[in-house]
């Protein structure tokens, strides 16, 4: 058992485990987050660095 029951019904104790979850997912959540906005960093540099590919002028082959 993760907590001993503080009182026979079992309220305190529940309310300690659910605060407990509470805050590990609180926490899980802005991992989650700041790994999505290093994600989307990516792409943005991903995209301008294909405009500033596609604005460069065309070098054209000679056979």
């Amino acid at each position: 058992m993760l907590f001993e029951p503080r009182n026979m019904d079992g309220r305190k104790r529940s309310a300690i485990y659910h605060a407990a979850r509470l805050s590990m997912l609180h926490e899980r959540l802005a991992k989650k987050l700041e790994q999505v906005d290093h994600a989307a960093d990516q792409v943005e540099q991903a995209a301008a660095d294909l405009v500033g590919a596609a604005n460069q002028p065309a070098v054209l082959a000679r056979g």
